[in-house]
C-alpha cells in the first residue's frame, strides 16, 4: 500500500510538470496578428475611408459634425491594433472639428498620415479634406 502511494505522487508531479511545460511553451508562441495588419498603415487607413465614404456615411457624419458617431464608425472599420487620430478642414484649410477624434492617441512604432478629399452630396457640395492620421 505504501508504494502505491509513492507511484501516485510520482505520476501527479509528472503531470504537473508535463503541463508547466506546455504551458510555458505555449506562451511563447506568437499569436496571429490580422491581415490588415500586414498593409502599410496608410493603405489601411485609405481603404477605411473609401469604405465610409462609399454610401455617403462619411459625408452626412462630416456635414452633420457628429463626430462621436465618426469615432465609432472608424473604430469598426480600422483593424483592432490601429490608433488612429482625425482632423477635418474645409475648404479654406481651416479645422472643422473642434472636438478631438481619436481612439486615445498614436501609438505604436510607424505613425502614417492618409489625406482624403471629401465632398459631401447636398445643396452647395461642400468640400472637406479629411487627415487620417494611423499608428501601429
Amino acid at each position: 500500500m505504501n508504494r502505491r502511494g509513492a507511484v501516485h505522487t510520482i505520476d501527479a508531479l509528472l503531470a504537473a510538470a508535463i503541463m508547466t511545460t506546455a504551458l510555458l511553451y505555449a506562451s511563447q508562441i506568437p499569436r496571429e496578428r490580422e491581415i490588415a495588419m500586414d498593409l502599410p498603415l496608410d493603405a489601411v487607413g485609405l481603404q477605411a475611408l473609401v469604405a465610409l465614404d462609399v454610401n455617403g456615411t462619411l459625408g452626412r457624419l462630416v456635414n452633420s459634425q457628429s463626430w462621436d458617431d465618426l469615432e465609432r464608425a472608424l473604430r469598426v472599420a480600422l483593424p483592432l491594433g490601429a490608433s488612429f487620430n482625425v482632423t477635418m478642414y474645409d475648404e479654406q484649410g481651416a479645422p472643422v472639428n473642434g472636438d478631438v477624434i481619436s481612439n486615445g492617441g498614436l501609438h505604436g512604432r510607424t505613425v502614417e498620415s492618409v489625406e482624403y478629399l471629401l465632398a459631401v452630396e447636398e445643396g452647395t457640395c461642400p468640400l472637406y479634406r479629411v487627415r487620417l492620421q494611423l499608428g501601429g
